[in-house]
């Protein structure tokens, strides 16, 4: 599993465990970003009720295990995607786009020039 930063494009962070935790730590502590994680868990918030900060970054799991519970702890809110029916999960790129959507909605301009 890749980090990215989407801060000014897309670029690879890194690839193991140690190094994403590490990066997480130092984005919250050193520059101030919202870890936010889209994962089904007790304490989940919908993601329609959710405010992205402007300082986010998005934190996925892997396919079928999820956010690693390393990476889980280092989260200051976790996301849920509300379903219907019997639809248990979404694919990673699926949830991915849909976060990023309600992120890029939320801090479009409006028409008078703002957030």
């Amino acid at each position: 599993s890749s980090g990215i930063n989407a801060e000014y494009g897309v670029g690879e962070v890194s690839r193991d465990l140690a190094s994403v935790t590490a990066y997480l730590r130092h984005a919250k502590e050193e520059q101030g970003y919202t870890v936010v994680g889209v994962e089904q868990a007790t304490n989940s918030v919908p993601l329609q009720e959710y405010r992205f900060p402007e300082r986010s970054i998005l934190v996925l799991g892997r396919e079928k295990d999820g956010v690693p519970a390393p990476v889980l702890h280092l989260l200051d809110v976790c996301l849920e995607i509300p379903q219907t029916g019997i639809i248990r999960s979404l694919n990673v790129h699926v949830t991915g786009s849909i976060a990023i959507w309600e992120y890029t909605r939320q801090h479009l301009p409006t028409a008078t020039g703002g957030a």
